[in-house]
């Protein structure tokens, strides 16, 4: 048997990575956009949350920050198809919860920021 020419192992070694690379890269490419849109999320729930928590709730621009935020956790939450993207729609509600009330618990939405600032 004849192991063949250095061009024929070449050929082969790039063939099998190139079939390496065309099943794997839709994986990898997958993760890095649900980490990014994770991120994204997180971004916007605690900027939006930091707008609200320094802006009077009589000013029109609290209102639409709060309805901002109810449509982000709602939207997040309906097409969430990673179950890492679970903690930060459950912190997600928990601050809206906690902003709606009359007189919010600053100290529980700091922590709960602090939380989330934790998910990765």
């Amino acid at each position: 048997m004849e192991l063949g020419t250095w061009s024929d192992w070449f050929e082969a070694v790039g063939e099998l990575l190139a079939v390496v690379v065309a099943l794997f890269l839709p994986v990898y490419q997958e993760r890095k956009q649900k980490r990014l849109t994770r991120q994204r999320v997180k971004n916007n729930i605690q900027r939006l949350v930091q707008s609200l928590l320094s802006t009077a709730r009589a000013n029109r621009e609290w209102e639409t920050d709060f309805q901002t935020l109810q449509t982000l956790m709602r939207l997040y939450g309906a097409l969430l198809t990673d179950e890492r993207g679970e903690p930060i729609v459950s912190l997600g509600e928990q601050l809206v919860v906690a902003i709606a009330e009359p007189s919010p618990d600053q100290a529980g939405i700091k922590d709960l920021l602090a939380e989330l600032a934790a998910c990765k």
